[in-house]
């Protein structure tokens, strides 16, 4: 009975006493760890009661005789589908080169209806299948995620082509210029060796996880071949302003951007040279962008016109006030975008490259005045724009934290390195 007393005979304690060494020298019996079976997987989503052929329209055809041919329709069920979509898209103005998707049963290979992109990237769409009358259509928005996508790059030849080799949209590009353009002159500052590195928006299909199209850059980082880096991070304010910063909170913006144009190179710069149509060397005070004509010309900065008309051999002449101190002025112009006395903002369109009054070819003069005086724009340097309101500055710092290691994570690419000799 001193055993039972001292070591019990209660049901819930056996294992504990058993691992303390109850019963003298028996052995300790470890429990055996209990068995859990994993979950079954959810069964597969059964298959769609259809299957898609793209169908790619070539020269000459027309969308009747298409469906004709791919659906198996006969001329009346395809003249039908093509009345059916017309509140939505209007199949007859189907151009060659496009593509568009036809469903088809599974079972019996009938037609079931078909799919038209409506945007470049396919987040809207025509579906059109067969109603209890007749054919039906309407207009689909395609179910999309949006996730953080980082990529990195480094210039071979030229900006454009190597983001567009990395299968970044003109958009994208456009969008990363945009960030450092107060910073960078991307017409005449590009190097081969300059890298970058963005975390851009991936909208993807929610269903298939397709990926549709790269959106919105949240952050990007541009380093140029001489080591100089400059960062930015998106943020949108309480008012929907949205800019970009450095990890300070410092604004990429400056008060003039580094060019009037987007993308160009520059063709003559500040100084003296022979003029080509006056056929003698004189001074050129101010610098040449060539473009092809029609290009947007920029405001660089906000401020008044206070000249729009045409002078001499400047052609048609825009002349902007930005303060009692900075002037600028654009030249050879095809056309206006602005008149005399209206407040223009940095970035907006003032006009389109042309050729008129002494020019041999479409190309933008370009002059910037200190107190009255042309200087050579490229050599300047302007500050900042404010840095982040105080009052957004934990909100721009909690978006900056959660951003920020996306960007620095991502690696720099690889370059190759030529053997030694």
């Amino acid at each position: 009975m001193k055993n039972l007393s001292r070591c019990g005979a209660a049901a819930p304690l056996l294992a504990l006493l058993v691992l303390a060494g109850c019963g003298g020298d028996e052995p300790i019996v470890e429990a055996p760890a209990p068995v859990v079976q994993a979950p079954a997987p959810p069964p597969a989503p059964p298959p769609p009661p259809f299957v898609e052929e793209e169908v790619k329209v070539e020269r000459g055809q027309v969308i009747t005789k298409i469906l004709e041919q791919a659906a198996g329709l006969d001329y009346a069920d395809a003249l039908g589908v093509v009345n059916a979509a017309i509140d939505v898209h209007d199949l007859a103005k189907i151009r060659a080169g496009e593509t568009f998707t036809v469903r088809k049963d599974r079972d019996d290979g009938s037609f079931y209806g078909l799919v038209y992109p409506l945007d470049r990237y396919g987040e809207r769409r025509l579906v059109v299948g067969r109603g209890e009358t007749g054919f039906v259509a309407e207009e689909e928005a395609r179910a999309t995620v949006r996730t953080p996508y980082s990529v990195s790059g480094q210039v071979e030849s030229s900006l454009w082509e190597t983001g567009m080799g990395m299968g970044l949209s003109a958009e994208n590009l456009v969008a990363l210029a945009g960030i450092f353009e107060w910073e960078i002159d991307f017409n005449t500052q590009i190097r081969p060796g300059d890298r970058f590195r963005m975390v851009v928006e991936s909208v993807d299909d929610a269903e298939t996880g397709e990926r549709l199209r790269l959106d919105t850059v949240l952050a990007a980082e541009y380093e140029t071949a001489a080591g100089k880096s400059f960062v930015g991070i998106r943020y949108e304010d309480d008012d929907e302003k949205v800019g970009y910063f450095d990890a300070e909170g410092h604004s990429s913006k400056k008060m003039f951007l580094k060019s009037p144009l987007k993308f160009s190179r520059v063709s003559s710069r500040f100084g003296s040279r022979y003029h080509p149509v006056l056929k003698k060397w004189r001074a050129h005070k101010g610098t040449d962008y060539a473009a092809g004509s029609g290009t947007v010309i920029r405001a660089i900065g906000r401020g008044v016109v206070n000249f729009r008309g045409t002078k001499g051999g400047y052609g048609r002449h825009v002349r902007v006030k930005h303060n009692g101190t900075y002037s600028s002025s654009y030249s050879h112009l095809s056309k206006y975008a602005v008149s005399n006395g209206q407040v223009v903002e940095q970035g907006e369109v003032i006009g389109y490259v042309g050729s008129s009054g002494l020019a041999t070819g479409p190309h933008l003069h370009f002059e910037f005045y200190v107190s009255g005086k042309q200087v050579d724009f490229l050599r300047q340097q302007f500050p900042r724009s404010e840095p982040i309101a105080d009052s957004e500055r934990v909100a721009f710092e909690a978006i900056r934290d959660d951003i920020v290691p996306l960007l620095t994570e991502t690696p720099w690419p690889l370059v190759a390195v030529a053997d030694a000799e």
